[in-house]
């Protein structure tokens, strides 16, 4: 990914930091959708955290948490760690659907 390196206003750069704590999402995530968003340009961008190889290896846990993976998109699917229950992220959110096909926000 390239680096982007800039001047803002002070009050821009506070409502950055306050928006990044409170979302807790990364800054530069936030830049990078509000940029896509001002430029009416669509971000493509294929994030792979693990394969299904490595989960049939018994791979299942401590690869990476919901928020970090938010940091690189907000549309998804997977499982979560020991495979509990199947995730699915929607416009940012991360939801966890059991078996039962009962829905939990994470």
């Amino acid at each position: 990914m390239a680096v982007l390196s800039c001047q803002i206003p002070e009050s821009l750069l506070a409502a950055l930091m306050t928006r990044s704590a409170t979302d807790g999402q990364s800054v530069s995530h936030i830049v990078t959708a509000a940029l896509a968003q001002y430029l009416s340009k669509p971000i493509h961008t294929l994030f792979q955290v693990s394969t299904s190889g490595a989960l049939v290896a018994g791979l299942d846990s401590g690869a990476i948490s919901a928020g970090l993976l938010l940091q690189h998109g907000d549309f998804g699917l997977g499982t979560f760690e020991n495979l509990d229950g199947e995730m699915v992220v929607l416009d940012g959110h991360v939801y966890r659907v059991q078996s039962n096909g009962k829905k939990l926000t994470e």
